[in-house]
């Protein structure tokens, strides 16, 4: 695990370093009880709305200057106190509200161009603080929705071993290796990780800080980042609303199993275990939407330089994508 992890109850403003002036990115869920924590220390406070790439421009060009910034919040405010500290060049600390994503993590930086993902830059916090008392105050369907960002390791090797047998991608079978073992404890601690208590949450960062470390020794994100990833990011452009990043992701891994033939079974099973929402009409997606983002994903992929996959081997028509439909067995 990351060395530079903390665990523990109410430990968020004892746990801070000190610098002369914060800037505190936060969500506006927790603005409130961030502020109420951070009473003692000297601080600037913006509330993340956009990971637009235009808007954090005009964000850091208005801002004055600060010493450090800890980020607060969910994926928004993570990503965005990493780009103010990586273009700012100063301290950066983060303490994740919600465990549904892996960005509090990872170094690279997601933005949006045009509705589209992309990622820049290369930040590493001094500190992340992953305090109880603070995660405690999301939902715990929010938390548990996390393990999606490491189920989808069930779908990503079988991309990256596709890739590789195609000549677009070098496997390496030590990393795929420790990758599964990472999806056998996701299954071994399920019910953990559903109850979303002190241990579960324990233990998703923990699996994610795995996760996040075997991609950097692969040299990319084909240890848990594949076609169920690329079908999101193809949802969020054409159909921008907020989404919960681990519960469409979820998703993604049920359809690209069933795509790739991939033991689905397994995958339906897990979320149930793991209690996460993947439904589409939870997520506000119609069965039209759900057939149209199978039916686009691939040139979604092929545009925006995404790495082969089960998309570029088995092309989705019509026919496949009604089975694909089907086979999730929730529409009428």
């Amino acid at each position: 695990m990351a060395d530079n992890i903390l665990f523990g109850e109410r430990i968020l403003t004892d746990a801070l370093p000190t610098v002369a002036r914060w800037l505190v990115v936060t969500a506006p869920p927790v603005r409130q009880w961030v502020e109420r924590h951070l009473r003692a220390h000297t601080a600037l406070f913006h509330e993340a709305t956009t990971l637009d790439e235009k808007s954090l421009v005009t964000l850091e060009s208005s801002l004055p200057p600060v010493d450090g910034v800890l980020g607060v919040g969910g994926g928004v405010a993570i990503d965005t106190a990493k780009y103010l500290a990586w273009r700012r060049q100063v301290t950066l600390c983060l303490a994740p509200s919600v465990i549904s994503v892996d960005a509090f993590l990872t170094e690279s930086i997601a933005v949006r161009r045009k509705g589209r993902v992309h990622y820049l830059g290369e930040v590493y916090p001094q500190m992340v603080i992953v305090d109880f008392s603070l995660v405690s105050t999301a939902p715990a369907e929010l938390n548990r929705a996390g393990a999606g960002d490491i189920l989808s390791i069930h779908t990503a090797l079988w991309d990256w071993k596709l890739a590789a047998d195609a000549g677009h991608a070098h496997f390496l079978p030590d990393i795929a290796s420790e990758s599964r073992q990472l999806l056998e404890f996701l299954a071994e601690t399920a019910e953990e990780i559903r109850d979303a208590t002190p241990d579960g949450i324990r233990t998703l960062v923990e699996l994610y800080a795995g996760e996040v470390e075997l991609c950097r020794r692969a040299g990319s994100s084909r240890p848990e980042e594949g076609s169920e990833h690329f079908w999101a990011y193809n949802v969020e452009y054409r159909y921008p609303r907020p989404y919960v990043h681990g519960e469409l992701v979820s998703l993604g891994v049920l359809l690209m199993a069933y795509l790739q033939d991939n033991a689905p079974d397994w995958v339906a099973d897990m979320v149930k275990r793991l209690g996460i929402r993947w439904q589409p009409q939870h997520l506000g997606l119609s069965r039209e939407e759900v057939l149209e983002s199978l039916l686009t994903a691939r040139a979604y992929a092929e545009e925006d330089g995404l790495a082969y996959s089960v998309l570029n081997a088995r092309p989705i028509d019509t026919t496949v994508a009604e089975k694909i439909v089907q086979s999730l067995n929730v529409f009428g």
